[in-house]
């Protein structure tokens, strides 16, 4: 027999999204949100598998607070963007099983087929080989990593472009550029990256807001952008065109490690980022 699912934001762009997914494949989805009957404790204890799937930073009070009300034996896990923190809470206020989810797509996509979603490894070998299996039959790509690995990697995909994609966006706002021009002028590489910025700032900005400030990692990569932004700055103000080359020729050299790589950037531009 099918467990039941509980979605506790379940009205939420990605709770939406599950929750069609799962009735899909026929379970039987429940949907907890503040203020519905019933609530969103009296939901979890109905369900035998309970997905977090709430605001990144209000996720670890909401585990906290509905932990109790949770089956013994039921699966308790998260949709969230950053994996260190909701693990930890996790294991902490519940005693199950536990498993770590991320998807990595945002609500827009149509389907999970070729789509990328991170488990981690909590408690429950059984829960989490269940839920590997529900993913892959619906075509998702799963990675398995630990929460700690994810957030590290999590710094540069999410982490670091978003902060390169909002430095851009400052940078142009404070020298009042002129879009409509610049368009005129614009060449594939400016649109391209163009486009990101503009995607970014009809975002959600709580969410990309809390990815920045909660992810421990961010620190140390920020650090690391700064070094290299201020370097370039130092070589162009001297001319220093041999010292230009080296770092380009240095960075050719890195990126020839993975040959056959695919390029980043095939996702959807018009999905929202998940939580």
């Amino acid at each position: 027999m099918k467990p039941v699912i509980a979605i506790i934001g379940g009205l939420g762009e990605m709770g939406r999204w599950f929750s069609r997914f799962f009735r899909e494949q026929g379970y039987e989805v429940l949907i907890g949100e503040p203020g519905l009957t019933p609530t969103s404790a009296e939901v979890a204890a109905q369900a035998e598998v309970v997905v977090i799937s709430v605001p990144l930073h209000l996720t670890e009070q909401v585990i906290a607070e509905l932990a109790p009300a949770i089956r013994p034996e039921a699966l308790l896990t998260d949709l969230t963007s950053l994996k260190q923190g909701p693990m930890q809470a996790m294991l902490k206020h519940f005693g199950g099983a536990v498993v770590g989810t991320h998807p990595l797509f945002g609500p827009g996509e149509a389907s999970l087929a070729g789509q990328n979603v991170v488990l981690c490894r909590g408690r429950g070998e059984e829960w989490f080989q269940w839920l590997h299996d529900v993913l892959v039959a619906g075509g998702a790509n799963v990675q398995i990593t630990t929460p700690e690995e994810h957030d590290r990697l999590m710094s540069l995909v999410q982490g670091l472009t978003h902060f390169t994609l909002i430095s851009l966006g400052t940078t142009f706002r404070r020298l009042q550029a002129d879009i409509a021009a610049m368009e005129t002028l614009a060449t594939p590489t400016f649109r391209a990256v163009y486009d990101q910025v503009r995607h970014l700032v009809n975002q959600n900005f709580p969410l990309y807001a809390h990815i920045q400030l909660l992810n421990p990692q961010n620190r140390l990569t920020h650090a690391a952008f700064a070094e290299a932004v201020e370097q370039l700055r130092q070589i162009v103000a001297s001319g220093d065109a041999a010292a230009l080359m080296q770092i380009l020729e240095d960075n050719q050299r890195y990126f020839e490690q993975w040959p056959n790589s695919s390029p980043v950037g095939q996702a959807n531009p018009s999905s929202p980022s998940k939580r």
